[in-house]
């Protein structure tokens, strides 16, 4: 049998980018300061076969900008991303996959 590991990996980065630059996209600008510290990264487990994706900002207003806080609306910049990417896992590991499951 054989091993997707490959596969599945590249298919977890692209979803990864795909989240990534919708955030982007979306993310509410005053400054700038919170779209320019959005970060993404690829990260493995030990073996190096498992992948996962972390989008990240180190902004200190990033989560009351996501969740909203007082009278402020929130504006799910990171939610968005995540929706976006959940909206196409069947497409990308379609592509990845090679049509494997049709």
């Amino acid at each position: 049998m054989k091993d997707y590991t490959a596969e599945i990996n590249a298919a977890v980065r692209e979803l990864g980018r795909i989240a990534y630059e919708e955030a982007r996209a979306v993310c509410p600008v005053r400054t700038g300061r919170l779209k320019r510290s959005l970060t993404n990264n690829t990260v493995y487990d030990r073996a190096g076969k498992t992948a996962s994706v972390t989008i990240w900002t180190d902004v200190p207003y990033a989560a009351a900008v996501e969740l909203g806080t007082g009278n402020r609306k929130p504006r799910h910049y990171l939610g968005s991303g995540a929706q976006k990417a959940a909206r196409m896992v069947p497409a990308v590991f379609r592509i990845y996959m090679g049509g494997i499951g049709k």
